[in-house]
């Protein structure tokens, strides 16, 4: 028995390659740009911690002045009366409210910082995958298909 195929065709095979060729420069080009943008946000997490710590001092201090303010408005007698200290008193929540602020986004900020390592030790592991599949086996599948194109394209001019 003689085996014999018929192909009228290899243009299939190289538009695969090419678009195999394609895939990988546009993989190679989102692992750099993902590796960029990890970077980024470690360097935008240390940012935003120096930021909320920056912010729960002025806020601190604002506490402070208010409830300075706040003592020393109660400690004025207007003739037997209490003074008024309501605006006081909403300065000191104001200022307040503005501490917790800050106090829980520098919380969540130094979570982030914690468990974003992890997460992305969990990114690299597939990503090195990736990678090591871009950089060795797509070069020998692309050899192995330059073979089988020439292969194809000699046994066309055969028949």
């Amino acid at each position: 028995m003689n085996p014999s195929a018929h192909v009228t065709s290899v243009e299939g095979m190289a538009d695969f390659q090419a678009a195999l060729l394609t895939f990988t420069e546009k993989a190679k080009d989102a692992l750099s740009s993902v590796d960029l943008e990890l970077r980024r946000l470690l360097d935008w997490l240390a940012d935003q911690a120096k930021h909320w710590q920056s912010e729960i001092r002025l806020a601190e201090n604002a506490v402070f002045e208010a409830k300075t303010e706040l003592t020393r408005k109660k400690m004025m007698k207007i003739g037997d009366r209490r003074p008024d200290t309501t605006d006081q008193e909403k300065s000191l929540r104001r200022t307040q409210d503005w501490l917790d602020h800050a106090q829980e986004k520098l919380g969540r900020t130094r979570h982030w910082q914690r468990a974003f390592p992890d997460a992305m030790l969990d990114y690299q592991g597939p990503a090195r995958q990736l990678q090591f599949m871009l950089d060795a086996q797509v070069p020998r599948m692309n050899a192995y298909l330059n073979q089988k194109i020439e292969a194809l394209e000699k046994y066309q001019e055969r028949m």
